[in-house]
């Protein structure tokens, strides 16, 4: 970074992050696009590099099939022939990678980056069954965050968020947010799209940490925010997380009224909880869920909770017993600390200026087309996002520079519009 900018940068004490959806430079494909795509995609590169090889491994209809790209309005309309379709080209790649494998093929053809994509969609679309190829139903299909959906691009992947769905990845942008001088974007990290918010907050600290950007104060919306999170940017690096925390996934917590978690008191030293009618807890035990994180379970005795007039309002269990669900201490207070914090009015003000944020994605995809990759494969689009990022820079810098406004302009008036403000 050179010794301007470094100068700009002194103010880096606050800094605020957010991300946006980008489409990756590929067609949006059905499943039998896919494999379709990816068998004539396959034959293309074989037919290059050994044709002699190829026509005396395929049949005379193949070229039917794999001639023209496949496209959703030339597939059968009818079912049953859809279906005999998706079964044909499965056999047909099942054979290919037979012979490709296992048969007297050159061995490099076995390293052709074609064929290891057409070996991949297949173990994800089919399975073989009593020696027969046979096509996945949707819910056997892998999770999203594995399941390649574009030959061309195989680290692109699906998501919805929301309203919106897409194919391609996320990107997420930091920039400094002071007062007096001009708002610089300090990191740039682009993802597959299947990588949620949260699980990438780290990576961006130990980049900017990487770099002595590392801020004081982080601004960044619920997304982000997770009690390891909060406790990791805190001891790790030293910085204060600011953002929503969720209220927590009970139906009292959701709804608003009932007793929550948060009503009940806790006696960490004794292992005992005592509930908001004076009532202690019979058991108190350390679980984990399935991702490996921690939590604690406690038990009132039936007899307390069916006895209970309250009850109602505490639990919908079908036999009246309650049971919670809390962290360990540490992250349990880490998330209470976090929750009285945000009800303040420091925390309010301060959190406002998290919003900046939507304006730098917003320059960056109407100014610099962010949202849309213009190349194949997540380093290459990662490249595009980083020039995108230091032109943006450049340009508040010249901005800051020729000494213009820094405040977001007014927005323009038809002379109509402007009739009805005199």
């Amino acid at each position: 970074m050179r010794l301007k900018e470094r100068q700009l940068l002194t103010d880096k004490r606050q800094q605020r992050t957010d991300s946006t959806h980008v489409l990756a430079a590929v067609r949006t494909l059905n499943r039998v696009e896919c494999v379709g795509e990816t068998m004539r995609r396959v034959l293309d590169d074989l037919a290059r590099v050994a044709p002699e090889w190829l026509l005396a491994q395929i049949a005379p209809d193949w070229f039917e099939r794999y001639s023209v790209r496949i496209e959703a309005y030339r597939l059968p309309k009818e079912q049953s022939k859809l279906q005999a379709l998706q079964q044909q080209i499965g056999q047909d790649g099942w054979h290919l990678l037979q012979t490709v494998y296992h048969g007297q093929a050159p061995v490099w053809l076995c390293e052709m980056p074609a064929v290891e994509v057409l070996r991949r969609v297949w173990v994800q679309q089919y399975y073989i069954q009593d020696e027969q190829i046979q096509w996945r139903e949707d819910k056997a299909l892998p999770p999203h965050k594995l399941l390649i959906v574009s030959p061309d691009d195989i680290e692109a992947r699906n998501r919805t968020k929301r309203t919106t769905n897409w194919t391609g990845y996320a990107v997420h942008l930091t920039e400094t947010c002071g007062q007096a001088e001009p708002n610089l974007v300090t990191h740039v990290e682009t993802t597959p799209s299947t990588i949620k918010d949260g699980a990438i907050l780290d990576t961006i600290h130990q980049a900017l940490a990487d770099k002595d950007l590392l801020p004081e104060e982080h601004l960044a919306d619920a997304a982000y925010l997770s009690v390891d999170n909060l406790l990791n940017a805190q001891h790790t690096h030293g910085i204060d997380l600011i953002g929503p925390v969720g209220g927590g996934g009970s139906w009292q917590a959701k709804a608003g009224q009932g007793f929550d978690v948060h009503c009940f008191a806790i006696d960490w030293e004794t292992q005992t909880v005592t509930c908001p009618q004076g009532r202690q807890s019979q058991s108190w035990h350390s679980r984990q869920e399935k991702y490996g994180h921690e939590y604690i379970q406690a038990r009132f005795a039936p007899t307390d909770c069916r006895a209970c007039g309250s009850q109602s309002a505490c639990t919908r269990s079908k036999i009246g017993l309650r049971t919670i669900s809390f962290k360990p201490q540490v992250a349990y207070e880490a998330l209470q600390a976090a929750h009285q914090r945000q009800e303040t009015e420091e925390f309010k003000q301060t959190y406002k200026k998290r919003a900046g944020i939507e304006g730098t994605i917003s320059q960056g995809t109407r100014a610099f087309r962010l949202r849309r990759s213009r190349y194949l494969g997540l380093a290459k689009t990662h490249l595009q996002h980083l020039a995108i990022a230091a032109a943006m820079n450049l340009t508040r810098i010249a901005h800051w520079l020729m000494e213009k406004e820094r405040s977001v302009p007014s927005r323009s008036h038809s002379p109509f519009a402007t009739l009805a403000l005199t």
